[in-house]
């Protein structure tokens, strides 16, 4: 019997109703304004609130970077709940959603739990928002694509380049048809000001792929991402195959949607391509 992760964000970060979810991200999409084509994407950070929030700013880097030659999506996020693994798999054969059951690429799955520190934290992908959110943008823009959902528990500069050599390991023959997504929104609960301060100062080291920079300010305070460990996975890709630049696609904060700015949480959509 298939194992099926059922969804446990319709009706909240997003609507339950397929058709309304189809057309909204249609929206999304067509509004998202690129200012060039990208040929070579290997991947986005793509923020992970509900929709109403950062459904506008994730819309560009999958306007971006997701098409048909992309046959497996690699969702590298972060637990929000669980710090005692290094990596957790999302072990299952399919990921629900309204828009019907997208694929895990199983074969893909089951050689990262060979590995060492790679393991299945069931536990992990309940009440999980990070990984489930970016999947409709992907099965809206390609239906056939199979996907790989990743948690990372301990967020740090080695994890993250272990975990950038051993997907590169698996994928090196294959960059051209796969696309990595790195879950991550920014600052949280600050006001306006504050938050677009520390928000573009993170938005420049990515651009720069400073990760030891990244590192070392995420741990002082000086900027924020709850998914900074997947941020710093994908530009320890980014070198370790070449895909060299960075363009930052959107940036906006929740009070630019809500009108509060009182405390806002920041949304940052970017691409690493070559």
């Amino acid at each position: 019997m298939d194992k099926i992760k059922q969804s446990e964000l319709a009706g909240s970060f997003y609507t339950a109703n397929p058709q309304k979810l189809q057309n909204q991200i249609a929206d999304y999409l067509q509004d998202a304004k690129l200012e060039k084509s990208y040929q070579h994407p290997l991947g986005i950070i793509s923020p992970h609130a509900g929709y109403p929030y950062s459904g506008k700013c994730a819309a560009h880097g999958f306007q971006a970077a997701m098409n048909k030659n992309k046959k497996t999506v690699v969702i590298v996020a972060a637990s929000h709940q669980y710090n005692h693994f290094e990596y957790s798999v999302g072990d299952y054969d399919y990921y629900q959603t309204p828009l019907g059951k997208a694929k895990i690429n199983t074969e893909i799955v089951q050689k990262l739990l060979d590995f060492p520190h790679f393991e299945f934290e069931e536990n992990a992908f309940y009440n999980e928002n990070s990984l489930e959110i970016q999947i409709p943008f992907i099965q809206h823009l390609n239906p056939d694509a199979e996907i790989v959902p990743i948690l990372i528990g301990r967020q740090n500069n080695e994890n993250s380049s272990n975990l950038a050599k051993k997907l590169f390991e698996l994928f090196q023959d294959k960059l051209a048809e796969t696309l990595f997504v790195a879950s991550s929104d920014l600052s949280h609960y600050h006001n306006a000001e504050l938050a677009s301060k520390m928000d573009s100062q993170l938005a420049e080291l990515v651009k720069n792929k400073d990760t030891d920079e990244i590192e070392r300010q995420i741990f002082t305070h000086q900027i924020e991402a709850c998914g900074f460990g997947p941020i710093l996975f994908l530009l320890h890709l980014a070198k370790l195959t070449g895909y060299n630049q960075v363009d930052n696609l959107c940036y906006y904060h929740s009070g630019d949607i809500s009108y509060d700015n009182s405390q806002v949480v920041g949304y940052l959509s970017s691409i690493i391509y070559r």
